[in-house]
């Protein structure tokens, strides 16, 4: 049952790229029917938010963390096949359906379009092993003139390739966070562009995301209020928004209420160290940087509380505010760093010569 929820999405896929095949240009035997296209959405949303329940249960209840894998790719994959229902419901002409939704022939040549001018069109049949991905989608919505929020559909992308990748061991908590984040999506989308009511066409399944959608929006702002309330320093605590717990993956977490240095997680009682991600959250908040591009770091560990925290352009530590002395050379002016903090206010340069000199 796990293998086959998994491979719903490849399956839609091998089920469309069945309805592409046997006429040129990629013209496909039988039409694509877009309410069966509409009913794999549906199966995929409620498969996946079943694995949701099912990830979140005790093992002795019969749960399994290790669905939440299964639930993102199954919600993510729903999602896109809505936005694919979405586009095909633009097109009239049946015949015409698979230009929205597959990849289009690499080659686009120009032909005269008899008027002295030219078109440019495709040549060749389109790509039906491969159908249209998230990219693609964002270009026809932008041609049709069809709304989404894109910069929370990067969001959703991303959490959807950590969940599988980059922390697969802690996606219990982690999941929740997604299936929260999806449900505005979801919502405005369903409403907006395919006219229809989130509870009809999902049944069951919105009202479970419904319910833990308000949850976790309650239990994220009394986390959020208790950070802005701790006495951590003022100029971090809008990073802390970006801390997860680093036991189950969750974002739900709070300051420790007997160390500011500290976290607890909400969903788990893990706790652990803030400074790691503080000091990760820290450097992407002055710009970030790429040491094989010989950029420099924009922060660095503090001499006096030995944290990555001190902000280089602004000489200070966001922890502990240890400030250097001198900002510049006093003869060039150059911008001083914390290895020149012994200098006596000077560059490397110019105490190099101010001590040759000596």
């Amino acid at each position: 049952m796990v293998f086959l929820r998994i491979v719903t999405f490849e399956f839609i896929n091998f089920w469309l790229q069945g309805l592409m095949v046997g006429k040129p240009n990629g013209v496909n035997k039988v039409p694509l029917e877009p309410s069966k296209l509409k009913q794999n959405a549906v199966t995929s949303i409620r498969l996946g938010v079943e694995d949701f329940q099912r990830s979140r249960l005790e093992k002795k209840e019969g749960g399994d963390p290790d669905r939440a894998i299964s639930s993102a790719r199954n919600l993510f994959a729903g999602l896109l096949l809505l936005f694919k229902y979405r586009l095909i419901l633009s097109i009239k002409d049946p015949q015409d359906i698979h230009k929205v939704i597959y990849k289009p022939p690499k080659e686009v040549v120009p032909y005269p379009d008899g008027k002295g001018g030219i078109d440019w069109t495709p040549t060749g049949k389109f790509q039906t092993k491969t159908t249209i991905d998230v990219e693609d989608i964002k270009k026809r919505f932008t041609a049709f003139k069809i709304n989404v929020d894109w910069d929370l559909m990067q969001r959703l992308q991303t959490e959807r390739n950590n969940l599988e990748h980059l922390h697969p061991t802690q996606n219990a908590g982690a999941i929740a966070g997604f299936v929260a984040d999806l449900f505005p999506m979801l919502r405005a989308f369903i409403v907006e562009e395919l006219d229809d009511s989130p509870a009809t066409l999902l049944g069951a399944a919105w009202a479970i995301m419904l319910e833990h959608h308000d949850f976790f929006i309650e239990e994220q702002q009394a986390c959020r209020l208790m950070w802005s309330e701790s006495s951590i320093p003022e100029r971090l605590k809008d990073l802390t928004d970006a801390i997860m717990c680093e036991g189950c993956g969750s974002p739900l977490v709070q300051p420790d209420p007997d160390s500011v240095e500290h976290y607890k997680c909400v969903a788990c009682d893990f706790q652990a160290e803030v400074f790691g991600q503080l000091e990760e959250e820290l450097e992407k908040a002055c710009g970030g940087y790429n040491p094989f591009h010989g950029d420099d770091a924009p922060t660095d560990t503090c001499p006096e509380c030995e944290h990555q925290l001190f902000v280089v352009s602004e000489g200070e530590c966001y922890w502990c505010d240890y400030e250097l002395e001198d900002r510049e050379c006093t003869i060039c002016e150059e911008p001083l760093g914390l290895d020149d903090r012994h200098t006596g206010g000077l560059c490397s340069y110019h105490y190099y010569v101010w001590n040759k000199d000596d």
